[in-house]
């Protein structure tokens, strides 16, 4: 007996030992804690960062990607829908068919729908017509009657025509649904509000209140960048559709999208430490709220993988382990009965003088997805140049984006969506060499296809 009781004290002293000496040794390292979730299985949330160590006294930019992962989820049961259709009926829609092929979509939409469901139709041209006021859909035929009533006319009060689509739903209880604006246009914003920025905050307003808004670009003389803009502070898609024979295809794709929403209203709140600074959020619009960055993400569908990378610049100026960012990311769990969920990760570095300490430490998977996001950029600020005749710098631009991705593409951290990648930049580049003027129908395709490929890219 007296043996046993030895043993056991010899095991609880070797145990304590141990313990004692690997949390010494774990805290010669920079750590990540044990993330606070509450959800572990309808989205999943992780954090990495480029460098968990930086030199003393350099001028130390830190990406941090974080990560999101709606789960593979087969449910009968889905989230009922609010939604509203938005539609351009301005006179130009009457070219090649545009407004009979947006009519057909729109009722392949109506008859997905289900009775628990609201849809509401709002046309737009001079004039704001508010079809089909939101209500549940009991009698589909009268809402595929009101679409079969379109006809093109006059111009493009784009900004009326989005503000009536939000009012619908403003006046509903929405909890418990997913609410989204579908917005359609083919022209430029040429009635009522056409700033881009007071339209964008328009678009903010709704995210905020739980309304997100899609939007969809038709044919080549759209404005993209209002539409991108909408999409963006909208916390919705954005899609270029150059064709109208496209357009049941890109109709039923984000249909589906919302019908697959695990978790909605995600949001990623960012705290930085003191000293450090925020350069940069790649392929997402944020806002200071509170003293914090707010980034609004909309919804999450089911297997769907989003990318959120920072840059991050911390001060070196003494040695030792410092906090970089307190993050946290909040979302509404669709599959569980709309739990608010709320997930929280807090990011240290170190400051070193060992060199070597620094390039080991290196998160190579993230340091390729900045050079993939970097050469996006870059892309995208080539096709701004030659949408404005600048035809040298968007060359260089796209060269340089080239050769960051060919490196690349010679190291072992190269990918599948890297060289996909390298494949298009080369193409763009033998575009820009013999490009055609920016304003003919060939160079509008070229702007528009490219930039919303950048935004892609980024995401």
């Amino acid at each position: 007996m007296r043996v046993k009781i030895d043993k056991l004290l010899l095991f609880v002293f070797l145990g304590l030992f141990g313990l004692v000496l690997g949390n010494r040794y774990l805290g010669a390292f920079p750590t990540i804690p044990q993330p606070t979730d509450t959800n572990k299985d309808t989205v999943s949330w992780d954090a990495k960062q480029s460098h968990p160590y930086v030199l003393k006294g350099s001028d130390a930019d830190v990406l941090v990607n974080f990560q999101v992962k709606g789960q593979e989820v087969k449910s009968s049961e889905r989230a009922p829908v609010n939604l509203v259709l938005v539609i351009d009926r301005s006179g130009s829609m009457s070219e090649v068919g545009k407004l009979e092929y947006a009519k057909e979509a729109a009722k392949r939409i109506i008859s997905g729908l289900g009775r628990k469901d609201r849809i509401g139709i709002v046309a737009y041209s001079t004039e704001v017509e508010l079809l089909y006021p939101i209500q549940f859909l009991k009698e589909k035929q009268s809402a595929t009657s009101v679409v079969d009533s379109l006809y093109p006319t006059d111009s493009t009060n784009l900004s009326g025509g989005l503000n009536a689509g939000i009012d619908q739903l403003k006046s509903l209880k929405r909890d418990g649904y997913i609410n989204r604006v579908v917005l359609l246009s083919d022209g430029l914003a040429n009635v009522g509000i056409t700033d881009i920025g007071q339209l964008s905050r328009v678009a903010s307003q709704a995210a905020e209140n739980s309304i997100h808004i899609t939007t969809m670009g038709l044919g080549l003389n759209y404005d993209e960048n209002l539409m991108m803009n909408l999409a963006e502070y909208g916390a919705g898609n954005y899609y270029f559709i150059e064709s109208p024979t496209q357009l049941t295809k890109i109709y039923e794709k984000e249909f589906g999208q919302i019908l697959a929403t695990v978790g909605k209203d995600s949001v990623m709140y960012l705290s930085l430490a003191f000293g450090v600074q925020l350069k940069e959020v790649y392929g997402y619009t944020h806002t200071l709220k509170d003293g914090r960055v707010q980034i609004n993400l909309g919804d999450i569908f089911s297997g769907q993988e989003r990318n959120i990378l920072i840059k991050l610049n911390a001060p070196t100026d003494k040695l030792g382990k410092k906090q970089l960012v307190n993050a946290s990311f909040e979302f509404t769990d669709i599959l569980k009965n709309n739990e608010a969920v709320r997930m929280q990760r807090e990011l240290a570095y170190e400051v070193t003088e060992h060199k070597g300490k620094v390039a080991a430490s290196e998160n190579k998977e993230v340091i390729t997805r900045g050079i993939s996001v970097d050469a996006a950029y870059d892309m995208y600020q080539a096709t701004t140049y030659y949408e404005t005749g600048n035809s040298v710098d968007a060359l260089n631009n796209i060269k340089a984006a080239l050769g960051r991705i060919v490196e690349l593409n010679n190291s072992p951290q190269k990918s599948a969506s890297t060289i996909k990648q390298e494949g298009e930049l080369r193409k763009a580049m033998g575009l820009m060499e013999a490009a055609p003027p920016a304003d003919s129908d060939a160079g509008k395709k070229i702007i528009k296809d490219y930039k919303a490929k950048a935004r892609e890219q980024q995401k």
